[in-house]
């Protein structure tokens, strides 16, 4: 499993970004509220990070530290555009959390990738990571959150409809929401 150090070594842009404090997030409360515990690496970045955009393209979610509720807002209204696209039939195979195997979503591309976790069993540190792209394609690819962006940064993780030439080496990263 990798960790924030592997991605800021694939991507130096991130370190530079990077707040000198730990943010304490209430996970115990956050989970809670989900009903469900989330991934180690994904702990490990909103920790280290606050809401992320990577190349004007990429956001990655991150709680707030005594916000956490507006997160898992956030979380549900993604979990009900999901639940209209499988009404809509245009989920694949794909059900949304809490159903058994469904998908929770991490965060998005602006122009409308949608990026979830699929809770393959117990163990949240073996959630695949699942890609909607914008026009209609989904994908999967197994590793975890961290895994699929060192992927996306150093070209080992399958793009599928994600446009080639961001999320390089050298790609821009933006606070947001600071």
């Amino acid at each position: 499993m990798l960790n924030v150090e592997d991605l800021e070594r694939t991507m130096p842009g991130l370190r530079t970004v990077r707040p000198g404090a730990a943010r304490r997030v209430d996970w115990r409360a956050l989970e809670g509220s989900l009903g469900v515990g989330l991934p180690a690496d994904f702990k490990e970045f909103t920790e280290a990070y606050p809401p992320v955009e990577i190349d004007e393209f990429l956001r990655i979610w991150s709680p707030t530290p005594g916000r956490e509720e507006e997160f898992v807002e956030g979380v549900r209204y993604g979990l009900e555009i999901l639940r209209d696209l499988q009404e809509a039939g245009d989920a694949e195979d794909y059900t949304a959390y809490p159903e058994p195997g469904g998908l929770l979503p991490w965060g998005e591309s602006i122009e409308g990738d949608v990026f979830y976790w699929r809770l393959a069993g117990p163990a949240p540190e073996l959630w695949p990571v699942v890609a909607s792209g914008r026009n209609g394609a989904w994908w999967e690819c197994d590793g975890g959150m961290l895994a699929f962006l060192v992927g996306l940064v150093d070209g080992t993780a399958e793009r599928a409809e994600l446009p080639d030439g961001v999320l390089g080496p050298t790609a821009s990263v933006v606070l947001l929401g600071t």
